[in-house]
């Protein structure tokens, strides 16, 4: 699996791009183990296909695989954990922004508006659905797919006159 992040942050009078990053993320030992249940017919252990994608303030550690949610620090609230957009995971996406879509590429999309996210992004994460940073709560909801802390560069600091799009696309090669 390869795998890529892709986050534009535009001006949401304009629509003018006012930073794009590409980066590189880590798929978990989780996430390898849910892309390998997949791909054999198998009931995933864990699913993440009705996920949430998680942008965070802050990581307590750098990307390593057996990583959950319990890295990320979110500050003040939870408005970077939001569902995927409609139609999302998908393969071959059409959004003309998505560099990184193709027919073996699984495409996960999420649009955040000029109300949410409102901080520096510096780190990212798929979780699974009815996920907690709760360390009393059951440790299969903390489970994530992907991983990326972003360097200093590539931090976003996203503002109530912005939006955001983020996509991670994981790429299989045959």
């Amino acid at each position: 699996v390869r795998e890529n992040v892709l986050l534009i942050l535009k001006d949401a009078a304009t629509g003018r791009v006012e930073k794009l990053v590409q980066a590189r993320n880590l798929v978990t030992n989780d996430g390898a183990e849910y892309y390998a249940e997949n791909g054999t017919n198998s009931v995933p252990t864990y699913t993440f296909f009705k996920g949430k994608l998680a942008l965070a303030s802050s990581y307590k550690a750098a990307e390593v695989a057996t990583a959950t949610l319990g890295l990320l620090t979110f500050g003040s609230g939870t408005s970077g954990i939001r569902n995927f957009d409609s139609g999302y995971p998908k393969t071959d996406d059409t959004d003309t922004d998505n560099t990184g879509a193709g027919v073996r590429v699984a495409t996960y999309r999420r649009t955040y508006t000029t109300a949410e996210a409102n901080f520096t992004i510096k780190a990212l994460a798929i979780c699974r659905n009815g996920a907690t940073t709760n360390p009393a709560a059951s440790a299969t909801l903390r489970k994530i797919l992907n991983y990326l802390t972003l360097s200093a560069a590539q931090q976003i600091t996203k503002t109530s006159s912005q939006t955001l799009k983020a996509f991670v696309n994981h790429t299989f090669s045959g």
